[in-house]
């Protein structure tokens, strides 16, 4: 007898309190849309029950998943950009978008976005609170690549409906994650597992609809882990090297990328000659921005989060920098307190057994955790450790759960 799947009732379980907690439709609400989810949902239960377990049955549920993810989220973002559009710049939405906008604004006028101050655009009006002053009208903390990749978007989008939102880049890059990951699974009932947990993450969705640039970070990451995967390296060190290039939270992963290729290619030429893309990549996107002007740059992507420009990104978020303010040891959230000395007591013994793990189990999926974990404790004893980063190590474990295992064990060639 045919019996419910997981995959069933997990995208059921995740749909469900996503559409009724944010809206899919711009104005009134949708139901006609609400009943072809329900009926999608209703469908994929239906074959569980009624149809034999063959190719065809793999190939409606899978149509089934890809019709609800597109529609889904698809109709979320629409609506937010459309009500947004409608409403004000800063109507539910987070001020890194606001920035990312006018970043790009300042760019294809000819402004060093990392040198200009941000009072006067959207973000100045964006509300971070009663008596503060957001610290991000000093400083654009995103790595350059997260302004070039949405270019594009932005002049098209203009051209075609004469405004822009930067989750549109964001949006595409979501949907392209999505698709690669189904590469990534053979099974075909836990590739569909794999999908929804991606898809409707509860809390990482959420904050991807608000704006957050995690995804778009881990898009190409995730890209580089594939190419790893199918020993294409020089195509993961451009992927790499690209992630690098948007997101600080990418840097921690370089150390275990370097000695994961080690391990692999026994020799340290060999490692330096499947790094050069890498480098190659990271270097191209970073450099014209820092000999722009060195001191702008820095300040913005390294000195603001660590605590070190007179306008520094506060403590913040479920850490131990939190802790420290509960308890009265640090009396101003905005002050510089050494967490680097945290960091270096406890990351370093971490890094070495992580290090070792990953020697004894060289492959991705491997490398995969051991970035997770050690990127979890790195934040944790940073000035901030945000509630969309725990989504974020949440999501990179997931893609460690279903990362297959099985490699070859040396690779001693770099290919395409």
């Amino acid at each position: 007898m045919n019996k419910l799947s997981l995959d069933s009732v997990l995208l059921f379980a995740l749909v469900i309190p996503f559409i009724m907690g944010y809206r899919i439709g711009p104005g009134e609400t949708p139901f006609l849309l609400f009943g072809f989810i329900f009926l999608l949902l209703l469908g994929n239960v239906l074959l569980d029950l009624f149809y034999e377990r063959n190719k065809i049955y793999a190939l409606l549920k899978n149509t089934i998943l890809w019709v609800t993810i597109f529609t889904v989220i698809g109709s979320s973002f629409v609506s937010a950009i459309i009500v947004r559009h409608q409403t004000a710049p800063v109507y539910m939405i987070h001020d890194i978008i606001l920035q990312q906008e006018a970043a790009m604004r300042f760019l294809l006028d000819g402004k060093n976005p990392y040198q200009e101050t941000y009072f006067g655009t959207p973000l100045q009006d964006w509300h971070y609170g009663d008596t503060e002053v957001n610290p991000a009208l000093y400083h654009f903390v995103m790595e350059p690549f997260y302004l070039l990749f949405a270019i594009p978007f932005y002049l098209l989008s203009n051209i075609f409906f004469g405004f822009f939102d930067a989750r549109v880049p964001l949006l595409f890059l979501f949907f392209l994650l999505l698709v690669i990951s189904w590469r990534v699974v053979d099974d075909q009932d836990k590739r569909r597992l794999f999908v929804i947990l991606l898809a409707f993450h509860p809390s990482l969705l959420p904050y991807t609809l608000e704006g957050r640039s995690d995804i778009f970070m881990f898009t190409f990451l995730f890209a580089g882990w594939l190419f790893l995967l199918w020993k294409r390296n020089f195509l993961a060190g451009v992927s790499i090297g690209l992630a690098a290039a948007v997101k600080q939270s990418a840097w921690p992963f370089i150390p275990f990328y370097i000695l994961y290729l080690f391990f692999r290619k026994k020799s340290l030429r060999n490692t330096a000659v499947a790094l050069l893309p890498f480098v190659a990549t990271f270097s191209l996107v970073t450099l014209p921005f820092l000999l722009w002007n060195p001191k702008a740059f820095l300040d913005s992507t390294v000195f603001y989060l660590s605590g070190n420009t007179e306008n520094s990104y506060p403590i913040s978020g479920y850490g131990f920098g939190s802790i420290l303010l509960q308890l009265g040891t640090i009396k101003d959230k905005f002050v510089s307190y050494p967490f680097l000395l945290w960091q270096v007591l406890i990351c370093i013994p971490l890094f070495v057994v992580l290090i070792k793990y990953l020697k004894k189990h060289t492959n991705v999926k491997t490398l995969i955790i051991v970035y997770a974990v050690f990127l979890l404790v790195y934040w944790y004893f940073s000035r901030y450790f945000n509630n969309s980063h725990i989504a974020f190590i949440s999501y990179m474990l997931i893609a460690a759960y279903f990362w297959p295992s099985s490699e070859a064990k040396n690779d001693t060639q770099s290919s395409l």
